[in-house]
């Protein structure tokens, strides 16, 4: 069985690759259109419900937690730190949070909503590579929105597994309008990630 101090040597290596790759999703994103497209600013990127989804979604994808992260409503976000909070503060040990966040418990005061849910997930998700390979070997298509008043709105998408002979299915996300734009408050893959959650907390 690996230690705990393996598991955080060997998440600090694939946060160093992850970090360069979100980097280049990011890049790629920005500059997918147009060199004025690159010059854009993330309330710019998601200034409608359809392109915040397709970021999350590919975001997701590429299992990037920590870009993922960057469009989902802070309602979700606070959920999710709710959630690790609650698994990690039992173990009066602290090694439960040294394995999902990286850092004691006053270090863990400090992390954003964003960073607990990005290294919670990193831990995780790395673990398993079953789920892993579930959210990759997709296809997505932002299909359109339905929008309900000025800050609230449905996104409907297909998504097919990679798989011979799968079928697609259609799906809803539900986006809020927050100030720097629309922002991914609940999902498929969301209601994906927290019942890994309270798995792991069983």
């Amino acid at each position: 069985m690996h230690t705990i101090q393996s598991h955080i040597r060997h998440r600090t290596q694939r946060r160093l690759r992850r970090d360069l790759s979100t980097a280049m999703l990011f890049v790629a994103a920005l500059a997918s259109s147009s060199p004025a497209h690159a010059q854009q600013t993330l309330a710019e990127l998601t200034a409608t419900p359809e392109a915040t989804a397709d970021l999350f979604i590919r975001s997701v994808r590429a299992i990037r937690w920590s870009a993922a992260a960057q469009f989902m409503a802070e309602p979700t976000l606070e959920r999710f730190r709710v959630a690790a909070t609650m698994l990690v503060d039992p173990d009066t040990t602290g090694e439960s949070r040294r394995y999902l966040v990286q850092t004691d418990s006053l270090g863990m005061l400090e992390l954003s909503a964003a960073e607990v849910f990005s290294r919670t997930f990193d831990a995780v998700i790395a673990d398993m590579p079953g789920l892993t390979n579930a959210f990759y070997d997709r296809d997505d298509e932002v299909l359109g929105a339905v929008v309900e008043g000025s800050d609230s709105a449905h996104v409907v998408y297909r998504t097919t597994a990679r798989l011979s002979g799968a079928v697609p299915e259609v799906k809803v996300m539900q986006l809020q309008r927050e100030a720097s734009g629309w922002r991914v408050l609940w999902s498929d893959e969301l209601g994906v990630l927290d019942a890994t959650l309270q798995g792991v907390r069983r």
